[in-house]
């Protein structure tokens, strides 16, 4: 048998619950008609209650509604501060079981292969380096050759200059138109010996050429002793060229012997420093030019009234016979 020894407490009544009063908002005024009427508001078929309202609308219900305009806005929650990051110790690498060491096999020495690269490499550097060399050599060939080129030409300037001591001897070569000189001289009336004349014109010089240029007789067996153009010349010094006459069918004679002095000069003319042109005749006047024009010094000996002035002008120095004719005197 169970004894109750506790008592059991009775449940309180329980109370009715109060009926809670609901308070509805007393419509607007624009809610109603004209007359006082509730206005009814009719929901249409698209959206409903999910239907998102226009911002004219929304603004109307919030300036109806003063809760909801008293309502203050909440505040932004503040940033969180970032979480600290856990640091994870590193995980203990599983021990690895030593394998067994193979055993070294033996060492082979092998050649050292040759560096082709930088042979490669060289090759240009160096094929540069002698085209660089060779064109500085050329160089210097060329100036090497232009230095004895001034050399050679100082020492002929020291050579022709007169009275320089130790200074070699100016090369003269004279070349005699004898027939033109013949005939000035006889209108002077007189006779010049022709080698004082020569004496003359190598006073400190050097002659190393004399020549005598004249027209002789057409006639073989006339000899050359006799000819009036020849004759003076023969044994002072001179080496004389002769030209036959020319006789025409008028009865004029001819004899001009121009060309063979012109071609005779131009080829000493590597031979000499100056050129004695003994001879009046303004056709030598083109030959002076070219023989200066060689850097050779030209003189012209004649009678001064019998020479043309296109040649007097021309030559370096003009020696007047009719002014040394009792020096030449014969």
């Amino acid at each position: 048998m169970v004894l109750n020894i506790f008592p059991r407490r009775e449940k309180p009544a329980a109370l009715p619950a109060p009926e809670l009063e609901r308070t509805l908002p007393e419509p607007s005024v624009e809610a109603l008609d004209g007359d006082g009427a509730k206005k009814t508001t009719r929901r249409g078929t698209r959206g409903g209650r999910g239907r998102r309202k226009p911002a004219a609308e929304l603004a109307e219900a919030t300036s109806e509604s003063p809760e909801a305009a008293e309502t203050p806005e909440p505040e932004p929650a503040a940033p969180k501060a970032p979480a600290a990051r856990r640091s994870r110790a590193p995980k203990a690498a599983a021990p690895v079981e030593a394998e067994p060491e193979p055993v070294p096999a033996p060492e082979v020495t092998a050649a050292p292969a040759p560096r082709r690269s930088a042979a490669r490499k060289a090759e240009p550097a160096s094929s540069a380096s002698q085209a660089d060399l060779s064109a500085l050599i050329k160089v210097v060939e060329a100036q090497g050759k232009q230095l004895e080129q001034i050399a050679r030409a100082q020492e002929e300037l020291v050579r022709r200059a007169p009275g320089a001591p130790g200074a070699a001897l100016a090369r003269v070569g004279v070349f005699v138109d004898a027939a033109n000189v013949e005939l000035a001289i006889d209108r002077l009336r007189t006779r010049v010996d022709w080698r004082k004349v020569l004496n003359l014109i190598s006073e400190g010089r050097s002659i190393v050429r004399a020549i005598a240029y004249s027209p002789v007789h057409d006639d073989p067996g006339v000899s050359i002793e006799t000819q009036r153009f020849a004759e003076p010349f023969l044994g002072k010094g001179y080496k004389v060229v002769t030209k036959p006459l020319k006789r025409f069918a008028d009865g004029t004679i001819k004899a001009n012997v121009d060309i063979e002095m012109a071609c005779d000069i131009i080829e000493m003319l590597d031979r000499l420093d100056v050129v004695c042109l003994v001879s009046g005749d303004g056709d030598f006047q083109r030959l002076v030019e070219v023989i200066q024009a060689k850097g050779i010094r030209v003189e012209v000996l004649a009678v001064g009234s019998s020479t043309a002035a296109s040649l007097r002008n021309a030559a370096d120095q003009f020696v007047d016979l009719q002014g040394i004719i009792q020096k030449v005197k014969a």
